[in-house]
């Protein structure tokens, strides 16, 4: 019986469509198909139902209710496909747009669909959409919307996607790290070896001119050359502390006052421009355009509607990888095959969140964007044969309503929370506080400076240290022996030898003679700001002057024994 095989055929058929009822998670077998079978032809003909709409019996919402459709599912990281399988939990992004758009027009398509894959070798994605538009009802997969396309006929329902042509590329930190030295960086080593040598010269020419006339100067400064170096050295700050009176003294602040006023602009102007340029982008890319000029290397997605849209902008621009796979085009960034990756912006929202691709965030939005772009679902512009055009007028109005009442966006940010690996997205408000703050200066650009500072105010309590602890050392070397004056007529008595004499002997007095002398010595060499050490040394010298002038003889005759014997 030849209908036998026939109806076992059936049966077959029959029992297959029963299983894949009940689970709703497999393609279809009676709709799946190798890629470009000419053959095969699935698209329904709904005319049937395009009349119905037209005849005002019921609205374009729910003109096709009852109806199952047969989609064509690319598979690609929108899908959850595991197993020859939709993900029981979560079937992926497009799946669940789907359920929510026949949930909202009473359609179906669980067991309908088919899946499709990457274009075979040989092929590109513009004829992969083509062949899955004339053989399924709707074709779904995130298709850019394109006026080439739509003069072939392909039409595309409101869009889901956004298809944004944007740039990635590596992030470019500003430099952190610290620098004590930063605040050298606006003059090379020459120039401030000339700034020193420039300041210890007009320290001591002007010591010269002291000395040639020591009226040059309100102040006496011929006997200290240290001093002078000091004046010039501030000078540098454009601080003048010179009193010059005599016109070669003129002559010589006036062109060292100019020297230090140039020297210090432009060290002002270099510290400010050194440091703008330091915080400053390796590279500033703000368009393709730039990067083309550059002539950077590019990555993209080969074959793609981006792809193709780049190369009608730049047709005879050559350092361009086009990669097989979306995901090799951000990998090319980061080993470096490419600077820059031309991808979409719902493609970059997905791999930023992948800690696999964007490890330890290295990339980022670069640019502005270089081509507005919507996509979505297509269908063929079919408005007699079998209405396919229907499809698309349904879609259009659900995706609407759900881009009004913010359910396409939930779904959408639902999908990248459950799909991420990595958080790096949420660092973008840290980088943009980072960016508004990248022309202020931290410490890593001046922290230098302050230790540069607080370095030499220790080395000035030091040497401050130092001397004073000189000075005692020095002042306890001399001897601490009095000549006692009997009449007590000094305040101070001195004594001799440790003996308490009531009168000065001869050799008593040649030893006064000696200390005096070394104390009057010692005074010439004292500072002027070292005032408690002069006081002590005036009341020891007073003293010893008082005792050696006493005596019987008179005054002027004292005087000059006194005097006489200090000359020797």
């Amino acid at each position: 019986d030849i209908g036998r095989p026939c109806r076992l055929l059936a049966l077959f058929l029959l029992a297959s469509y029963v299983i894949q009822s009940d689970s709703q998670e497999r393609p279809s077998p009676l709709y799946q198909t190798e890629q470009f079978n000419s053959s095969a032809f699935f698209r329904q003909n709904v005319c049937e139902f395009q009349k119905k709409y037209a005849s005002g019996g019921i609205l374009l919402e729910n003109a096709l209710q009852g109806f199952e459709l047969r989609p064509a599912l690319r598979l690609n990281q929108y899908v959850e496909f595991k197993d020859g399988a939709l993900g029981e939990e979560y079937p992926g992004l497009v799946a669940v747009i789907l359920d929510e758009i026949a949930s909202r027009g009473n359609f179906t398509w669980r067991n309908s669909y088919a899946t499709l894959t990457q274009p075979i070798a040989g092929r590109t994605f513009e004829e992969l959409l083509e062949w899955s538009i004339e053989t399924y009802d709707i074709s779904i997969n995130w298709w850019d919307k394109s006026n080439n396309r739509l003069q072939r006929g392909i039409t595309f329902p409101l869009g889901w996607y956004d298809a944004s042509i944007i740039m990635v590329g590596k992030k470019t930190l500003n430099d952190t790290s610290f620098d004590p030295w930063s605040w050298l960086d606006p003059f090379s080593i020459g120039v401030w070896i000339m700034i020193g040598a420039t300041i210890i010269f007009s320290g001591i020419v002007y010591w010269l001119l002291e000395n040639i006339d020591n009226k040059s100067d309100k102040r006496e400064l011929n006997n200290n050359l240290i001093e002078n170096i000091f004046l010039s050295g501030i000078l540098f700050t454009t601080h003048f502390e010179f009193h010059p009176r005599t016109d070669a003294a003129r002559i010589f602040t006036l062109s060292l006052s100019f020297w230090a006023l140039l020297a210090a602009a432009a060290y002002t102007a270099n510290l400010a421009s050194f440091l703008v340029a330091k915080n400053a982008p390796s590279i500033q890319i703000n368009s393709v355009d730039d990067a083309v000029k550059r002539n950077l290397m590019l990555c993209v997605y080969g074959g793609t509607q981006t792809d193709e849209a780049f190369t009608s902008s730049y047709p005879r621009y050559k350092n361009v990888i086009r990669k097989k796979l979306e995901s090799d085009v951000f990998l090319g960034v980061l080993n470096d095959e490419c600077v820059v990756a031309v991808t979409t912006d719902y493609a970059w929202q997905y791999y930023e969140r992948q800690g696999d691709i964007n490890s330890g965030c290295k990339m980022e939005q670069i640019g502005r964007t270089f081509m507005f772009v919507s996509a979505g679902f297509a269908t063929i512009l079919d408005a007699g044969t079998h209405c396919t055009s229907l499809i698309r007028d349904v879609f259009n109005v659900h995706i609407m309503r759900m881009q009004d009442d913010g359910e396409l966006k939930t779904l959408v940010h639902d999908f990248l929370q459950r799909t991420q690996t990595d958080d790096c997205h949420l660092q973008k408000s840290t980088s943009i506080e980072l960016e508004e703050n990248s022309n202020q200066l931290d410490l890593s650009s001046m922290g230098g400076v302050f230790i540069f500072h607080f370095g030499l105010s220790i080395v000035a309590i030091i040497i401050a240290l130092v001397i004073k602890w000189r000075e005692r050392k020095r002042m306890s070397g001399y001897p601490k022996t009095k000549v006692k004056d009997p009449t007590n007529i000094v305040e101070h008595p001195v004594v001799v030898d440790g003996e308490e004499e009531g009168k000065v002997e001869e050799g008593d007095r040649s030893e006064a003679l000696s200390v005096l002398k070394n104390y009057i010595k010692e005074l010439t060499l004292l500072d002027d700001d070292q005032n408690e050490t002069i006081a002590e040394m005036n009341k020891q010298v007073l003293s010893i002057m008082r005792m050696l002038n006493k005596g019987d003889a008179s005054d002027s005759m004292k005087d000059s024994q006194f005097c006489d014997e200090l000359a020797d």
